[in-house]
């Protein structure tokens, strides 16, 4: 089950940028593509696990972005793909080139302010 490891992931990533904020992470948002390998249920329930680990992160909250598999084709148009059919909507080419829908990245992370987390 990697999604432990990636949520474990992630909060040592945020722990590295941010070590003098990082006990105040108060919500930690996530973008993940379809074609990425990793199940939004899955990771939100790696995230919980983790949580119950680590109690003082229990009011963090876990969002994610899920991002919908986009191809450009040749002719210059950008389909969304649907029913995993790699096909332009325009010319009804096939397309294997994906500009959207295998990412996985912390896209933005919020902090409790100094006076929120001292009254906690």
């Amino acid at each position: 089950m990697h999604e432990i490891f990636l949520i474990r992931n992630t909060f040592e990533r945020i722990e590295e940028e941010f070590p003098e904020k990082f006990e105040r992470v108060s919500e930690i948002h996530l973008k993940i593509g379809l074609l990425s390998n990793v199940q939004p249920i899955l990771l939100t329930n790696a995230f919980k696990a983790f949580v119950m680990e680590f109690p003082q992160y229990y009011n963090t909250k876990l969002i994610i972005d899920t991002l919908p598999v986009i191809i450009s084709c040749k002719c210059g148009a950008k389909t969304k793909v649907k029913m995993n059919r790699f096909v332009c909507e325009r010319c009804k080419d096939p397309c294997r080139n994906i500009i959207q829908g295998e990412e996985l990245f912390i896209n933005e992370i919020k902090f409790k302010n100094k006076n929120e987390y001292d009254e906690t």
